[in-house]
């Protein structure tokens, strides 16, 4: 139910204890509420009875709207905006129940146009808020993302914490449910920080365990652990129970991931005793859990039994996904029994689930733009339909004027006018050819445009998964210096991907928004080496420059290095220190600049302790691909400066 019908039924209860109608409203009694209509006169408290009504057929969205559209009949006829507003707000929310969102949408944006008629811009978030909720069910995302983050630029201006805080955990949600894990979590730790100076300790609760599912997507399950066991106490002391059941679930697969499968067991084994679950969405992982448990353990019967029975389930938010993992693992558990005919079996339609996940994806994909061109389409019909009634027109008044001329001026006119229309005709056929030469490019181009962004998608997605791969092969190796070079090398990796991410995500397939980039870099670094963020302070000074791949991709190797070495070495020895990143364009130079207030390094030690280092190897071969000097200063830390002479802007 959205927030106005909430705040509706507030204003309900205290109008009409004030009339003495507190019975009718505790025990919900609708032929009180009915008899209650033709005692009051106050139309205002009308409309809220009408609401209230409605309220109570739920269930039934067309009688529900009997009642709100006479509600509404009131309130307009009142021209009270209070009223007006929580009366569009019930029947979009109606009719987007009744399954004609179109419809609900457009008394939604009613109720938003009175709400800032009347300057109420708290009223106006809370709407825009409920928008971007209804879009987020209906996996309409980037709309979702619009509204929400109108509904936060308003609260921003009032200041309301709580009311920023929620605005940022919804806009996570979203980039969680459209996979960008990485904007999503920028989201959870600004709302963390709000809700925690707020004392929230439910949704500080909520904040921990999504952002626990953050490092459960990205497979870093020490991070998983860590938020997981600092939401569990706040979910215990405010008897918040699913956060409970999401937090035991997850840390079981987890478990199940890791091989620990005896304490998965115990985890699954108590949740599936709770009937109350079955019910629940992602009830099917349970299933899965158990049945990936028990074939780990050896207990191949009970964990095929659970298995199949979890191929039975599906899961809504990604169904080929679920029974693709599900599938897998039937696979596996029949090799492991020598049944090769159902492992065969199995893996196929595990492929069939894998296929038709990356054609969904695809398919989402073409959808999107065929929708953008067809838009556009539209749009050009238009112009020209415009184009030619205005010569109609034109032509309309020129024989009107005409007829009052002498017979000798309509010879001239006639003469004129055929020229006019030799050249004309000669203008459309060669505007006509220059059209269809121009959708021929326009074709081509958008072409030639998905192509180049699905190659850099498919090039971020390989470099993640070798960064998936790096980490795998980390959790098998004992030894810190190789441990230590695995990392390393993910970390270079990740900062690649994230130019190529940039590429597909914008319109721009040539240049990279340099100051987004260097942001996520450092706050992957920052993850990767489980900075906290009470330990170093960062402070960044970074022009909005759109910089050419070929100086980005060098670029973010240096940095990632200069930053790594940083995080690595200067604050060993200190409870507390700050990092400063700068880069600037000065008399045609790009200035780079990386200074900590660690224990410092000077050239001689630089050259002396690092040269044969794989980190030093590749700045020195950057520095002469991007034609740059590196001078290193030691001054209460160490300060160093690159000096970029061959850099394209885009």
């Amino acid at each position: 139910m959205a927030n106005f019908i909430s705040i509706l039924k507030k204003k309900y209860l205290l109008v009409l204890l004030l009339v003495s109608f507190a019975s009718t409203i505790f025990s919900q009694d609708v032929e009180a509420l009915k008899q209650s209509l033709t005692v009051t006169k106050n139309d205002s408290v009308k409309v809220d009875i009408l609401l209230s009504i409605s309220d109570a057929f739920a269930a039934k969205p067309n009688e529900a709207l009997v009642y709100e559209l006479q509600a509404k009949t009131i309130a307009e006829k009142i021209n009270n905006p209070f009223s007006k507003i929580y009366t569009y707000c019930a029947i979009g929310n109606t009719y987007d129940a009744n399954g004609e969102t179109q419809l609900g949408m457009s008394f939604y944006k009613m109720a938003i146009a009175t709400a800032e008629a009347n300057k109420n811009e708290m009223m106006a978030a809370d709407i825009y808020s409920d928008l971007a909720s209804i879009y987020k069910n209906h996996n309409i995302l980037d709309s979702s993302l619009f509204f929400n983050f109108k509904a936060l630029d308003l609260r921003k201006k009032n200041g309301d914490k709580k009311s920023i805080a929620i605005s940022l955990h919804n806009i996570a949600l979203v980039y969680r449910k459209k996979n960008d894990w990485d904007n999503a979590f920028i989201n959870y730790n600004k709302c963390l920080t709000l809700f925690t100076e707020l004392g929230d300790e439910k949704n500080i609760c909520k904040t921990l365990t999504n952002m626990g599912m953050f490092y459960k997507n990205k497979l870093i399950y020490d991070s998983v652990f860590y938020y997981f066991n600092k939401a569990t106490p706040l979910a215990k002391k405010n008897n918040d129970e699913y956060s409970l059941y999401q937090i035991n679930l997850n840390t079981a697969l987890c478990f199940n991931e890791l091989n620990k499968y005896n304490e998965a067991l115990d985890i699954l084994n108590n949740l599936y005793k709770d009937e109350r679950l079955k019910d629940d969405v992602d009830y099917p992982w349970l299933i899965y859990g158990l049945g990936v448990a028990n074939v780990g353990l050896q207990k191949y019967k009970e964990g095929i039994d659970y298995l199949k029975d979890a191929l039975t389930k599906t899961y809504k938010k990604s169904n080929y996904e679920y029974q693709g993992k599900v599938n897998a693992s039937l696979s596996d558990a029949y090799e492991k029994t020598n049944s090769y005919t159902l492992a065969l079996q199995y893996y196929k339609a595990f492929r069939v689930y894998s296929d038709s996940l990356y054609s969904e994806k695809n398919t989402e994909n073409v959808n999107k733009l065929f929708a953008v061109y067809k838009t556009k389409e539209k749009e050009q019909e238009i112009v020209l339909l415009n184009k030619e009634n205005l010569l109609k027109d034109l032509q309309l008044t020129a024989r009107k004027k005409t007829s009052l001329l002498y017979a000798l001026g309509l010879i001239l006119v006639s003469i004129i006018a055929a020229g006019i229309f030799y050249l004309y005709r000669n203008k459309r056929i060669v505007s006509r050819q220059l059209e269809d030469k121009n959708k021929i490019i326009s074709v081509s181009l958008k072409e030639k445009e998905v192509l180049l962004k699905e190659i850099h998608h498919r090039v971020k997605n390989n470099l993640q998964v070798i960064s998936s791969l790096l980490s795998l092969q980390s959790k098998s190796i004992s030894d810190e210096k190789a441990l230590l070079a695995l990392n390393e090398g993910r970390n270079r990796v990740k900062s690649m991907a994230l130019i190529h991410q940039n590429l597909y995500r914008d319109d721009n397939l040539m240049g990279v928004d340099v100051k987004e980039y260097i942001e996520k870099l450092i706050d992957s670094l920052f993850t990767s080496y489980n900075i906290e963020p009470n330990k170093i302070s960062l402070k960044t000074d970074i022009d909005n420059l759109q910089l050419d791949v070929d100086t980005v991709i060098p670029l973010g190797l240096i940095l990632n290095e200069l930053i790594s070495n940083a995080l690595k070495y200067a604050y060993a020895d200190k409870e507390k220190g700050l990092l400063e990143i700068k880069l600037n364009i000065q008399n045609d130079t790009l200035i780079l600049g990386v200074r900590d207030d660690g224990k410092g390094i000077d050239n001689d030690d630089l050259n002396k302790n690092n040269t044969s280092s794989m980190g030093h190897k590749l700045v020195q071969s950057f520095l002469q691909k991007l034609n740059a000097t590196m001078k290193v200063e030691k001054d209460n830390g160490t300060n160093i400066e690159l000096s970029i002479h061959k850099f394209k802007l885009t």
